[in-house]
């Protein structure tokens, strides 16, 4: 049996001394579409942020089973990044970049990965337009094209669909599974989008500080621990925490 992409063991991290996350551990195996829910203030996004290394762990370790470089996030979205004055091309190349590194010009490879992930997310003739001027579903699609141009071997999304309505989240999701199903990919995804996340995940973890359930996802729809730990939690779509 391969090793796990991604492998979490009693992850802990802590605010001046308030603990966010507590003794986390589970692994994500190749295939995956992990999805971490839980209750706004559970931790859903420090964990996230712990597992890229832009939060210290107070203890525990966060191994990856494949290069850093072949792992992509989409991070949460905030109102100034739509302000930023680029096009959607222009974002997208920024994805073939290598962690750590500054690049001033883009190779032709780049830029033909780049024009085939606008291509697949359906949003090549958008490529010159102000990223500003896109709705809500297509800046997300610009995000995922700019995740996936390199072709990572796992794919990290914090609250991806926050603040689109319910049409759009439900196209987003649909893309989700496109890159699941047809390219194989490998997803780690926080959401407080329950309903969505029964649908379509392999596997859930659900957060209240501490893991309140880890298994399948028919585990969860069905089982006995997955009604006691959806029956404590509070879902809404305020902001992520």
């Amino acid at each position: 049996m391969s090793a796990p992409l991604l492998s979490l063991k009693d992850v802990t991290i802590a605010y001046d001394s308030v603990v966010a996350v507590e003794d986390v551990s589970f692994n994500v195996e190749k295939g995956d579409f992990f999805c971490v829910v839980g209750a706004n203030g559970s931790g859903k996004s420090t964990l996230i942020r712990g597992i890229l290394g832009l939060e210290p762990l107070l203890r525990g370790t966060v191994s990856f089973g494949v290069d850093r470089d072949r792992v992509s996030w989409v991070p949460q979205v905030e109102a100034a990044d739509r302000d930023f004055p680029a096009t959607v091309r222009e974002i997208v190349l920024t994805g073939t970049q290598k962690r750590g590194g500054l690049v001033f010009f883009y190779t032709a490879a780049d830029r033909r990965n780049a024009d085939a992930a606008m291509e697949f997310f359906e949003i090549e003739d958008l490529a010159g337009r102000r990223i500003g001027e896109l709705s809500g579903g297509q800046h997300r699609r610009m995000m995922l094209a700019r995740a996936m141009c390199r072709d990572p071997d796992l794919l990290l999304l914090d609250e991806p669909c926050s603040g689109l309505d319910a049409d759009a989240k439900r196209a987003f999701y649909d893309w989700l599974n496109r890159l699941h199903d047809e390219r194989g990919a490998t997803i780690v995804m926080v959401s407080h989008d329950l309903d969505e996340v029964e649908l379509r995940a392999t596997r859930i973890a659900v957060l209240d500080r501490r893991l309140v359930f880890l298994g399948d996802a028919g585990e969860w729809t069905r089982g006995k621990n997955g009604k006691n730990a959806r029956g404590s939690l509070e879902f809404s779509g305020g902001p992520a925490s």
